[in-house]
């Protein structure tokens, strides 16, 4: 931040009293380099990260062979997306490497569960055909599988907090929370839009429970 304050300053100098002769000025040392590097790879992470959200949703549409199914997946990964950098942005932590790194591992983890919770749902109102009871077999051994799973890959990144460089420590509190938002978000969200939506969402289901 203090190089980045000086190369305005220099640059706003150069404009304000240009030199006699035609001069070129460019900077060197270490401290300008990685000014430099962490621009470059924060914002190359970030057109990677908003690129690869809509890779994944595609995935996600083939996967469920619908598209409707595929925005469905996609909801647990974006709310805690926005918990996450709404919560980063509140406190005012910078956007920085571990940050920008990290960014791209929350599409496949947070993902994980929403596949999971969803393609149970459709195998088990297929046999059913009644969300009701689908839904309460829902939250027997998936529901319970997803809970364990979420607590115990949360608890395994918490030693990382014990690190002691900072960005180790960035690291075990970011995917800790990954983990834990996307998975309640899994059990809590996706539930409740399936039951709202289960006309449209289960049409299929439905046909070939009547036949």
């Amino acid at each position: 931040m203090d190089m980045e304050r000086v190369i305005a300053d220099v640059d706003k100098y150069l404009t304000d009293t240009p030199p006699p002769i035609q001069l070129e000025a460019e900077w060197a040392g270490l401290t300008y380099i990685n000014v430099a590097w962490q621009n470059k790879m924060v914002t190359g992470m970030l057109k990677s990260f908003l690129s690869s959200f809509v890779v994944v949703f595609i995935m996600m549409a083939i996967l469920f062979r619908s598209p409707l199914w595929g925005l469905l997946a996609m909801i647990p990964l974006t709310f805690t997306i926005g918990i996450i950098y709404g919560v980063i942005g509140l406190i005012g932590k910078d956007y920085d490497m571990p940050v920008a790194v990290l960014s791209s591992l929350t599409l496949g983890l947070a993902v994980d569960f929403a596949i999971h919770f969803l393609q149970r749902s459709r195998a088990t109102m297929a046999r059913l055909g009644d969300w009701s009871k689908s839904v309460q077999e829902m939250f027997e051994e998936p529901a319970r599988a997803i809970a364990r799973n979420t607590i115990v890959i949360s608890i395994g990144f918490t030693p990382l907090l014990f690190a002691p460089l900072i960005p180790y420590q960035t690291v075990g509190v970011f995917l800790a929370v990954i983990m834990l938002y996307s998975g309640l978000a899994t059990l809590w969200i996706l539930p409740a839009l399936l039951t709202v939506m289960q006309k449209q969402l289960f049409k299929k289901e439905r046909k070939g429970t009547l036949s």
